[in-house]
């Protein structure tokens, strides 16, 4: 894998399906209230997945927030919407033939507390860095701090990643 690829793979980990699980301690939200911030955070989830697949990274710098931070490795943080865009316009420039195959997420945990958010989990994705290309396998492990936002939809404030293999 080379650095490089590492801002679309994130965006892609963001892209992840939502279960719950409430830790001991933590306020809980009335059903309703809770099963529409689900739902919220799978349509972000999902909008996600459609922008990786496409390559679209317009979309995808808008799922983070206007202060979010992302941690790479290898790389320095991308601190607020405009450096994230920044980084991701460099890595479609840099690599304008790759191409998402897949992405299979797995979360492990999504505990949502008032306005915020926190999962946990792992992601696989296969890609190409060129028509025609060798496929290729990463996994990863994530975590990822969701925010609330005035509308009721969710974005990333914080996000995480490092490859397991």
């Amino acid at each position: 894998m080379t650095s490089g690829y590492s801002p679309v793979v994130f965006c892609a980990a963001v892209a992840l399906t939502a279960h719950l699980s409430q830790g001991p301690g933590l306020p809980t939200k009335t059903g309703n209230s809770h099963a529409q911030d689900l739902a919220a955070i799978q349509k972000m989830h999902e909008k996600d997945i459609a922008a990786t697949l496409a390559g679209d990274m317009a979309t995808l710098t808008e799922q983070w927030t206007d202060d979010a931070v992302r941690l790479q490795q290898g790389a320095p943080p991308d601190i607020g919407k405009a450096a994230i865009r920044a980084a991701n316009d460099r890595f479609k420039s840099a690599k304008p033939g790759m191409k998402v195959l897949s992405y299979v997420p797995e979360i492990k945990e999504t505990t949502i507390v008032g306005d915020w958010a926190f999962e946990w989990g792992y992601f696989t994705a296969t890609y190409v860095e060129a028509p025609g290309g060798e496929e290729k396998r990463i996994r990863a492990k994530l975590l990822t701090v969701l925010k609330k936002q005035s509308d009721g939809s969710w974005k990333v404030a914080r996000g995480m990643w490092n490859t397991s293999e």
